[in-house]
């Protein structure tokens, strides 16, 4: 399966793009600032059968969110809103 990592996918158009990845198939590394929606978005996109991991936080800072962002570098591994 491809996987995609998703910034701002909690709302708007990152949420707009996780929705149709999901439908085809794609799992799913989500990224937004607001943990409640984000967990709602990625139980929505679970109902598709994809894979999702949730992960809150911000990218938009140096230094800041999610561990896995921080190591991979930032914008190069992403699709960001």
């Amino acid at each position: 399966m491809p996987v995609a990592i998703i910034t701002g996918a909690s709302r708007g158009l990152g949420r707009a793009l996780a929705g149709a990845l999901a439908r085809r198939g794609w799992d799913l590394v989500l990224d937004a600032r607001t943990a409640r929606p984000l967990r709602e978005t990625a139980a929505e996109l679970e109902s598709y059968g994809a894979r999702v991991a949730a992960v809150p936080g911000t990218s938009r800072r140096p230094g800041t969110g999610p561990p896995w962002w921080r190591r991979r570098g930032g914008w190069a591994a992403s699709i960001c809103w």
